[in-house]
């Protein structure tokens, strides 16, 4: 027995002591890395919700690839939010030095790959040809759309709206009028809102876990409504689904296409 007991006591004790052992110099080195170059890490992780889509299904591939040349853009826009909205560290300092970086490429990328697809792929949906569309019509829809939320941008700005209530409202006021077209995609655009928002959310919150207290020190929530869901500023909530809303309609407006109930081969 007290052989026993002294083979049961070193394993409970090295067990516990394994369970406390610090974490590899290399696992910290990583999450010093992520949490240091907060925008490269947010950006990665938001491209990721599209890269499982992209991965899942075949027949997206084709939205994605098509949307995201479209938003890549906004990239640009960055002046507009940074710093007077949030200060993300940028690589190479490109925030400070012209208004926009690296980072702003790939998470408007991503944000453009969940939010034109979140719809279909969670609702088992797929595009199928409702007209004929020229080359030249879809330029001339997608311009229109641009040209819309732009001057409604600029209007909002000029009278003294914080841009991300203005960039919410002219995103809105796009999928409305893309809606207003195409009264089929109207209800895809409310629930493609709303499963966005929820994307969105999910990776806010896992932001939050890899990089803690983020929202409130990189956002200046203090000088907006400064309220927050489950730690997440209530004004990125409403950006997604405003995206989203506008994503959903985008696509199937610009290029001729409706909603249709994907069939999956079932094989014996």
């Amino acid at each position: 027995m007290p052989v026993c007991y002294a083979h049961s006591t070193e394993r409970l004790f090295g067990a516990t002591h394994a369970a406390m052992l610090p974490p590899p110099d290399g696992f910290l080195t990583m999450l010093t890395f992520f949490q240091t170059w907060n925008f490269l890490t947010l950006a990665l992780l938001f491209s990721l919700p599209g890269a499982l889509i992209y991965l899942l299904r075949s027949d997206l591939r084709t939205v994605i690839a098509r949307v995201v040349p479209f938003a890549l853009p906004f990239a640009f826009t960055e002046f507009l939010f940074y710093p007077a909205y949030w200060e993300p560290v940028f690589l190479f300092g490109l925030g400070s030095r012209i208004g926009f970086g690296i980072e702003d490429f790939l998470f408007v990328a991503g944000l453009a790959a969940f939010s034109s697809t979140v719809y279909a792929a969670c609702r088992n949906r797929t595009y199928a040809p409702c007209s004929i569309v020229t080359a030249r019509a879809c330029a001339d829809r997608a311009l229109l759309l641009f040209a819309l939320a732009g001057a409604l941008l600029a209007c909002m700005l000029a009278a003294g709206i914080a841009v991300i209530y203005a960039a919410c409202l002219a995103m809105l006021a796009a999928g409305l009028a893309a809606s207003a077209w195409r009264r089929d995609l109207a209800a895809a655009a409310c629930i493609g809102a709303v499963l966005a928002a929820a994307v969105y959310f999910a990776v806010c919150l896992l932001a939050g876990l890899i990089m803690p207290g983020i929202f409130q020190t990189v956002w200046h929530t203090e000088k907006f409504l400064g309220v927050f869901v489950a730690g997440v500023p209530l004004e990125e909530l409403a950006y997604a689904g405003a995206a989203g809303f506008a994503a959903t309609v985008f696509y199937p407006y610009v290029f001729g296409l409706r909603f249709v109930r994907r069939k999956i081969e079932r094989h014996a």
